[in-house]
Order: C-alpha cells, then structure tokens, then sequence
C-alpha cells in the first residue's frame, strides 16, 4: 500500500512538472511573438519618424530664404561712385548764410571760380559732357513738385523725371528733369519744408551737350553725391 501510495505521489509530481513546462514554454512563445511586434513597430515608427525629419528641413529651408527675400527692403536709390582712375577736391562757398563745402570731380575735369562782389560766389565745373554750375548768393527759392503733387501757391517748378542721391553730409538731392529737348539738369534738396530748390549749397544746374549715357549718369551723379559741408 505504502509503495502504490510513493507510485501516485512520483506520477502526481511528473505530471505537475510537465504541465509547468508546457505553460513555460506556451508563455516564452507568446513573450517572443510579442517581442518581435513590439521591435516591428519599433522600427517602423523609427523609419517614419527620421524620413519625415528628413524631409523638412530643405521646406524649412526653403520657407526661411522666401521670407528673407520678402521681408528684404528694396533699396531704391543709392549713392553712386564716380567711375574714374583719379580725383582732386576742389572747396568753395561760406557766401551770406550758405555753408562752405567741398566736393570731389575727376582728376581731369575742370572749373573756375568768380564773384562780382563778396556776397556772391559762382563756381563752374566743366567736364565730358556736362557744365555744373554752383551759384551761392542773395537770390529766392522755389518749391520741386512731381507727377502727384498738387499745385501750390507761389514759386515752383514742375519736373517730369528725378534720380535721388544722398551726400556725404547725409542730404538728399533730386536730379530733375523733363520730357521733351533734353538740355541738361536741376537739382532739388529735401528740406523739412519739403523738395526747393535751391539747395542749402546754392543753386546747383548742369548743363549737358547731349543725352548722357547710363555711365556718364553714374559719374556725375558720385560728383553731386561727393558734396560734404565743412
């Protein structure tokens, strides 16, 4: 009895071990098919992922420089550089309340200087084309008006064209001009009444034989922008 009883408890015991065995190996089955869903996932979100960083960063890119170039100011006029090998400075001025200055030309221009009495001062400057005449003295002003500006009492002049030019004092000219026979130049300043004429260094005109070209433009207006008070 006691041998039949060891025989029950041995087949009990062999039985309970292989029942484990079989729940262990059934558990390392689905352990392992869910380790393999969780390292797919894995990776397919990890490919997602870097191909979609991947992809942004040319638009980012792209969206930034639109942006730069949208946002940029349009420079409209700058100051010009004389087109030329060589200077010389030449001064004149300080006549009544207008100031002494100086401007630069080309080395192989050329200009005068007279007066009919010391409250007057007239300085020619002759070169290529062009004549730049600079009158200081007792004389009245006018106001520059262009396309848009309403008429206005009193002195004025109407100007078709303009170039705007800063000095080197930081003021602002206008070149004017019209249509119809060119002859040459005007030159209007930015006051705080507004565009007069003349400027606060006198009378300023330029004279031209014929229709300059685009290179003789930029010559004479790095002249006018060289103008600096002293």
């Amino acid at each position: 009895m006691a041998k039949f009883g060891c025989s029950m408890l041995l087949s009990i015991a062999e039985r309970a071990r292989l029942l484990a065995k079989s729940v262990m190996m059934l558990l390392m089955k689905y352990l392992i098919a869910l380790l393999v869903v969780v390292i797919i996932s894995l990776a397919g979100a990890l490919a997602y992922f870097v191909g979609r960083n991947s992809g942004q960063p040319a638009i980012s890119q792209q969206a930034s420089t639109t942006s730069a170039v949208r946002s940029k100011p349009v420079e409209i006029v700058t100051t010009p550089s004389p087109i030329v090998d060589s200077t010389k400075l030449i001064t004149g001025g300080g006549i009544l309340s207008f100031p002494r200055y100086e401007v630069m030309i080309p080395a192989d221009w050329t200009f005068s200087r007279e007066s009919q009495t010391t409250d007057d001062e007239k300085i020619t400057i002759s070169g290529d084309i062009f004549t730049i005449t600079i009158l200081q003295g007792g004389f009245g002003g006018s106001i520059c008006l262009f396309p848009g500006d309403p008429d206005l009492e009193g002195p004025s002049g109407r100007y078709d064209y303009y170039q705007e030019i800063t000095t080197n004092s930081n003021d602002r000219f206008r070149r004017v001009w019209n249509s119809g026979p060119f002859t040459g130049y005007s030159l209007c300043q930015l006051t705080q009444y507004g565009w007069n004429a003349p400027t606060l260094y006198g009378h300023i005109s330029i004279e031209a034989s014929q229709v300059p070209t685009s290179q003789q433009t930029v010559i004479l207006d790095g002249v006018l922008a060289s103008f600096t008070k002293k």
